[in-house]
């Protein structure tokens, strides 16, 4: 549990943030694999699932 001390997180926190950032990358993840079928398709997937990630507005 060194890790948690590390970054001042309980356990629980830390369980619902690595879930949320699990959830959006696998998210963009499926967004990314579609663009790569068909590139006109979500042509910002990438961008802004790193935005999303990181907590940051996603510019149009």
């Amino acid at each position: 549990m060194g890790h948690l001390k590390d970054i001042g997180k309980t356990y629980f926190q830390h369980l619902r943030q690595a879930w949320v950032m699990s959830f959006w990358f696998v998210l963009g993840g499926l967004r990314l694999l579609v663009h790569g079928i068909v590139p006109n398709f979500d042509s910002k997937c990438g961008y802004s699932t790193v935005q999303k990630y990181k907590g940051k507005p996603i510019d149009d």
